[in-house]
């Protein structure tokens, strides 16, 4: 059986081996290490609609990050931003900030491994 730090590590690195493209436009560094201080600042669900307003990097690893929230029964049926945003802005503040600690969790891992 394996732990939750397991679990999220073996996400992320499977996130990182994905061939989808995780730069934003006119950048070259990778935006899993520019997201994390993004939800700090301004909180998950902006963070969300932000990646969803930009596509590209953002989006695609926001729609990862949905896809890890939906694996661990944090989220139902989640697998892309904009599925991931509804539910949270319906949801409750506990919902919110569970899912908030989970993706920082989270990032910690994938943006070690996502170059």
């Amino acid at each position: 059986m394996k732990n939750l730090e397991q679990i999220r590590a073996q996400h992320a690195l499977q996130t990182a081996q994905l061939s989808l493209k995780f730069a934003g436009k006119n950048e070259g560094g990778s935006v899993a290490k520019k997201i994390p201080p993004h939800i700090l600042n301004h909180g998950l669900l902006q963070t969300l609609a932000f990646a969803q307003s930009e596509n590209g990097g953002y989006k695609n690893i926001c729609d990862r990050l949905a896809d890890h929230l939906s694996n661990q029964g944090i989220v139902q049926n989640c697998r892309d931003t904009e599925s991931l945003l509804k539910q949270l802005a319906e949801g409750d503040s506990a919902l919110l900030k569970l899912a908030t600690s989970e993706a920082l969790a989270w990032f910690n891992y994938a943006r070690r491994f996502i170059k």
